[in-house]
């Protein structure tokens, strides 16, 4: 591929990402009372192994500083959504946790979020949504599960 072809790839990948934020942000903060970021933040740990992370997987799988994601750990904590807490006995890690308000709101939330992302993908043949997961999550370069 081009040079020229690859970066009319990418993009368009930025623009499809930014239509398909732009329509989450509305109907999530709408619906839900959540950004996107959030949403994204506590939908790893609503998938994570008793719903919680490691700080810093959970850093690299945003692909956040961890000042950032302190922050924002900081005002999810303030409303009750998720809270950070020490590792069990010799593991020194700190981790989020998302709570059962959270967890509640999240239910809520995926289901909105599930039919925007199948209007989404609706002009794409649906026997090419593999290929093209496949395909975005080597884009990623990293080692993030992809449930």
């Amino acid at each position: 591929m081009s040079s020229s072809c690859a970066l009319d790839f990418c993009l368009a990948i930025s623009r499809a990402h930014a239509s398909l934020n732009l329509r989450l942000r509305q109907d999530l903060g709408a619906f839900h009372g959540l950004d996107y970021e959030d949403f994204t933040l506590l939908h790893l740990l609503l998938r994570a192994e008793g719903g919680r992370m490691a700080m810093a997987d959970l850093s690299r799988a945003l692909g956040l500083p961890m000042s950032a994601l302190l922050r924002k750990m900081v005002l999810l904590e303030k409303t009750g959504l998720a809270e950070r807490t020490a590792g069990a006995d010799e593991d020194n890690r700190r981790y989020a946790v998302l709570r059962p308000g959270g967890r509640k709101l999240m239910q809520a939330a995926v289901t909105t979020v599930e039919a925007i992302c199948a209007d989404a993908v609706k002009p794409l043949p649906p026997e090419s949504l593999p290929q093209i997961h496949a395909a975005l999550l080597a884009l990623c370069l990293d080692d993030t599960p992809n449930g």
